[in-house]
């Protein structure tokens, strides 16, 4: 049986899609990965902060689901990222943040979630960040 050139032409589109829609799932969950590993849980006046490391910035995604975005900065007290406002001083898990001036220790650990909701809700959240 002979299969018709507009059939194999089809099939061959779909074959294609398939292994790049495949490769977007890859991408998406190595970026995953990646926001996930350079995130750190911190508590900040009681309430929970998620704090993104990125290359020259970093996300802070403030309890109310606002986000705050501080940059780099060069400082002889360590490594300093502002935006005029806010601060957060420190690398890691030791991290000081706040109103520029008026920063405070925070108590950070490791991002990691048990609870299936509360991941699902902080996935999205770190995609948009």
């Amino acid at each position: 049986m002979k299969i018709p050139p507009v059939l194999l032409r089809a099939l061959s589109l779909l074959c294609v899609a398939a292994m790049l829609s495949g490769c977007g799932v890859l991408t998406q969950s190595r970026d995953e990965e990646n926001a996930i590993k350079n995130t750190v849980d911190c508590q900040y006046q009681g309430e929970r902060l998620l704090v993104r490391f990125d290359r020259d910035e970093v996300r802070v995604l403030m309890p109310d689901s606002g986000r705050m975005y501080l940059y780099r900065m060069p400082s002889s007290r360590g490594v300093l990222y502002t935006n005029g406002d806010f601060e957060l001083l420190g690398k890691g898990t030791d991290i000081t943040f706040g109103p520029a001036g008026g920063t405070a220790k925070l108590e950070c650990k490791p991002y990691s979630v048990e609870d299936k909701d509360q991941r699902k809700e902080d996935r999205k959240a770190l995609k948009e960040m």
